[in-house]
């Protein structure tokens, strides 16, 4: 088992800007870039589209990274739960960091939302107790 703060280390490493599985309030998840900050908390820009960020201020998220290896397994898996809330101006590191994923990203960081993590857990290939 990955500790808190291993697994920030883990999906902010090498690149801060990953994709997710974001569940909002029990939700069917969906596949949703974010950036992971120092604390671990997530940005997740939604572009010009408000109704992500109406129906999920105030509600637990739960995220789901993973990371595989060539032929398709999962080398390891880290779950985070936490409380979204309106992205703010301030929220955005600046400068942005560029990844990957934030080199992608179709929608801005004008508006989104914050993930509050409140624990992080992971382990290798999957296996969340």
């Amino acid at each position: 088992m990955f500790t808190h703060s291993e697994c920030v280390r883990l999906i902010g490493s090498p690149e801060r800007g990953r994709r997710a599985m974001v569940s909002i309030d029990g939700r069917v998840p969906i596949r949703l870039a974010c950036v992971i900050l120092d604390s671990g908390d997530l940005l997740i820009p939604v572009g010009a589209d408000r109704s992500l960020v109406r129906s999920a201020v105030g509600r637990p998220v739960t995220v789901e990274f993973a990371q595989g290896d060539r032929q398709g397994n999962i080398g390891w898996i880290v779950i985070g739960v936490g409380l979204a809330r309106p992205m703010r101006h301030h929220d955005p590191p600046v400068p942005l960091p560029r990844t990957t994923v934030t080199a992608t990203m179709t929608a801005p960081f004008e508006n989104g939302i914050r993930v509050n993590i409140a624990r992080f857990s992971g382990d290798w290939r999957g296996t969340i107790a």
